[in-house]
């Protein structure tokens, strides 16, 4: 009893002020659990077919009663822009991602379980870089009245996507004297699309006696795809493309995972997504402005150049726009090739199951976003180099199987999104599986707010399985 009270504490110690909660992880009866932890596999069959699901999660600084709101007093609806600045100068990141599992089948022979799936994984990030914020706030001019010389605007990143396809195969084997599975995953992962804003750089520069402002711009967004683009025609779609592995932009990665069971405990971890990154070399495209550096100026306007005997001379504006803008018109490359990595991720659990029937589990998910990791056709060192934003939760779920064909579970979480740290985000699931065979779930987790309107983050899973066969319980009783 003094052993399951320490081990119970060492899993409370777990829950530090921490990306996603993960209610999944804990639900073994499920063929998902896998794509977690390469250790795990389904207790209750011997071979599954994972038929498609989806697994939808988006993350916002704002809800949308702080963008726009009922002012009951005035009766007006009212758009807070000091309000939204304010919220966005603490947190930036938007993110939105859309894994879909297409297919997946997995097998056991003896203590030995083998498994194979397919995903098409779409990520979008769009940040909006604090400097603009505080520049939106403060201005050029400084609390003493004199001007802010330099106002950095942007540097870095501020728009990626990333899309590819996921083929994926993996083994795991119970060592039943020792009480412990292991487990590896392989995958080879074909890139579909990426669009990124690296080494994009704007300056605003204020004259000391403000005589002039002016404005250094560089930009360099590079883009690849599976499928050439043309400028006239759109994207040029060949299916003698898509099949042809050795022109297509690839990466591999790997997932490794442990889990030991001790009686009514069980302990995993599992670090997912080892890898370099997928190196995008099909169709590359890089736009950087054509005269290297973009530089706006504005000295004033001479009212004698724009009025002509009282009209509006809109020739003498055009003029002047087109030679400000001239050097910065985009200049499109179609070489080169870059990397640009996966979030690696990592799974700390412990579980305690109670009477075969309840279960409670703590789990602790971080997740590192490196981006791009290797730049291409970025002569003019401008950009800041890529950043790393580690998130991290600490997620505490209860699960209980019913009637032996339905598992409820629930959770909350505590999250750190790479700024702030929210210590409540509740979640729900259910598993059915009312004709031993079909299985259907439904998870949503790392809700921020029970309210719509409240909400700045989502985590929803619905898919469907097929279960054939009848599993063996591996959990043995503490000696």
């Amino acid at each position: 009893m003094k052993k399951q009270i320490f081990l119970i504490a060492l899993c409370a110690i777990l829950a530090i002020p921490s990306a996603h909660a993960q209610l999944f992880y804990h639900t073994l009866r499920t063929p998902q659990s896998t794509l977690l932890n390469p250790a795990f596999f389904p207790t209750n069959n011997t071979f599954y077919l994972m038929l498609p699901g989806a697994d939808i999660q988006f993350t916002s600084p704002l809800a949308l009663n702080e963008v726009i709101y009922y002012d009951k007093p005035t009766d007006r609806t009212v758009i807070d822009l000091n309000n939204i600045f304010q919220r966005l100068n603490d947190n930036n990141d938007f993110n939105f991602n859309a894994d879909i599992n297409l297919l997946g089948f997995g097998f056991r022979i003896n203590n030995t379980f083998i498994n194979f799936n397919t995903r098409l994984v779409n990520n979008v990030h769009l940040g909006l870089p604090t400097s603009t914020i505080d520049a939106v706030l403060q201005g050029n001019i400084g609390e003493d009245n004199a001007p802010r010389p330099i106002i950095e605007l942007v540097n870095g990143d501020i728009f990626n996507v990333n899309s590819y396809l996921e083929a994926a195969v993996g083994a795991a084997h119970y060592f039943e004297p020792l009480h412990l599975t292991v487990g590896l995953r392989a995958k080879l992962l074909y890139g579909i699309a990426n669009v990124q804003t690296d080494n994009t750089k704007i300056v605003f520069n204020t004259d000391p006696n403000l005589d002039s402002v002016s404005a250094s711009i560089y930009y360099q967004i590079q883009s690849a795809s599976f499928v050439p683009y043309d400028t006239n025609k759109g994207f040029i779609f060949n299916v003698g493309d898509l099949f042809n592995i050795s022109q297509a932009s690839t990466g591999i990665a790997f997932d490794l995972g442990a889990k030991y069971d001790w009686g009514p405990f069980t302990f995993s971890l599992a670090i997912n997504d080892l890898s370099p990154g997928i190196h995008w070399t099909n169709n590359v495209t890089t736009w950087t402005p054509s005269g290297g550096q973009g530089v706006i100026t504005y000295n004033g306007l001479d009212v004698s150049t724009v009025l002509d005997n009282g009209t509006l001379n809109v020739d003498s504006i055009t003029d002047y726009l087109r030679e400000q803008i001239s050097n910065m018109t985009p200049h499109r490359e179609d070489e080169g090739d870059y990397w640009f990595a996966i979030p690696t991720k990592i799974n700390l659990g412990a579980s305690y199951s109670f009477a075969k029937i309840f279960r409670a589990g703590l789990l602790f998910h971080g997740q590192l976003d490196r981006g791009l990791i290797s730049k291409s056709n970025a002569t003019t060192g401008l950009g800041a180099d890529p950043s790393n934003t580690f998130r991290f939760n600490t997620t505490l779920s209860f699960g209980a199987n019913l009637f032996n064909w339905a598992e409820v579970v629930a959770g909350a979480s505590i999250v750190y999104d790479g700024a702030n740290t929210d210590f409540f985000n509740p979640g729900i699931g259910v598993i059915l599986t009312p004709a031993t065979i079909i299985q259907l779930y439904i998870m949503t987790d790392y809700i921020s707010s029970f309210y719509l309107t409240d909400s700045k983050a989502l985590n929803l899973k619905v898919g469907l399985n097929l279960l054939f066969g009848k599993g063996k319980r591996t959990v043995v009783s503490a000696e």
